[in-house]
């Protein structure tokens, strides 16, 4: 799994980059299919905002949030891309249907 960290209006130190690469690390217990993570740390005004973009196997997964504190706001966005993961999985497993409501089963990849 790639992680890419971009910083706007602010310089990233190492203990933001490290934190980032901590967090974006445990995504792997939800989806093995990750290949790339892009985060874009910024601030505007008094609110540090962070974007994240999922790059998954049949996905993209954007999240956003902001917050008076950057590593609070990096906790929120990562909350989102867990929610967003589990819910692209459930989507995956569930049987598709065919155009008169019969189940069809085909085989969905993990």
């Amino acid at each position: 799994m790639e992680i890419i960290i971009h910083a706007r209006h602010l310089d990233a130190t190492e203990a933001i980059k490290n934190y980032v690469n901590k967090k974006a690390s445990k995504l792997t217990k939800y989806s093995n299919k990750i290949n790339k993570i892009q985060f874009t740390l910024k601030i505007e005004g008094t609110n540090h905002i962070v974007e994240a973009v999922c790059s998954a196997a049949r996905a993209t997964l954007v999240a956003e949030t902001a917050n008076s504190d950057m590593y609070a706001a990096i906790d929120l966005v990562m909350d989102k891309l867990e929610k967003q993961i589990v819910r692209q999985k459930e989507k995956l497993k569930q049987p598709r249907r065919n155009k008169k409501g019969e189940i069809t089963m085909e085989e969905t990849e993990e």
